[in-house]
């Protein structure tokens, strides 16, 4: 443990909320506290990196913990799937634009933003692949966010008409965004991994701590926001 018990967990924006209520059940089932680090992802690898501190890390990409077991961050094995997210397009509350749908995003005027860092890293390029409508919907995109986070800010601003973001921001977000589903044939899942970071100094509590989440009692939390459990 980075402290005497305490776990020091990282987490990306988009997916801290349903961890944060986990880390309240862990700590009251098993008296044992965490310290909740949240962030963009790439800065939360490169403090990792720096400090050589902290027990375990959430993201909302496996790609994203691809590249954390690449430079040594997390302990190969460790990685677990806490759910997935399913694609959408999300619209600010009441759908000022009345998009309806992904042909909706090709009309003149519309005002599209797209993540280019973190989960939703070209998710928008997967989804209008299959569309056929890639130069169609690129002449649209009038924003970049950098993150989950940045991404629901154009929409709480009224920068932007639509985006694409994942299923569970209505959840989390309800009074500010709504979400148009996209057909089953459009759709890309991503899924929430989390692993053991290498330098911590309690392996087997902070394996504790993952099986936790991925116990029936984790899932069920993560469930209530919106994420996916496949059989």
């Amino acid at each position: 443990m980075s402290e005497q018990g305490l776990l020091r967990v990282y987490s990306a924006g988009a997916v801290a909320p349903p961890l944060k209520k986990a880390i309240e059940l862990f700590e009251r089932k098993y008296g044992i506290r965490s310290n909740l680090v949240i962030g963009k992802p790439g800065d939360l690898l490169a403090e990792i990196a720096s400090s050589k501190i902290g027990d375990v890390i959430s993201c909302g990409a496996e790609y994203i913990l691809d590249e954390a077991e690449d430079r040594g961050l997390v302990i190969k094995g460790s990685r677990r799937s806490l759910g997935l997210r399913r694609s959408v397009i999300i619209v600010p509350a009441g759908n000022p634009a009345g998009i309806a749908s992904i042909e909706d995003l090709c009309k003149e005027g519309v005002r599209i933003g797209i993540a280019t860092e973190g989960c939703l890293k070209g998710v928008w390029e997967d989804i209008a692949s299959k569309a056929g409508l890639i130069d169609r919907i690129r002449r649209n995109i009038t924003h970049h966010a950098d993150a989950c986070g940045s991404l629901m800010g154009l929409i709480s601003w009224g920068k932007v008409d639509a985006a694409f973001g994942w299923n569970a921001f209505h959840s989390i977000w309800p009074e500010t965004c709504e979400a148009i589903e996209l057909p089953p044939d459009l759709q890309v899942f991503r899924s929430t991994g989390v692993a053991i970071i290498s330098y911590t100094k309690d392996e087997g509590l902070s394996k504790k701590f993952v099986d936790f989440l991925t116990s029936e009692d984790g899932r069920r939390i993560y469930s209530d926001f919106g994420w996916l459990h496949p059989k």
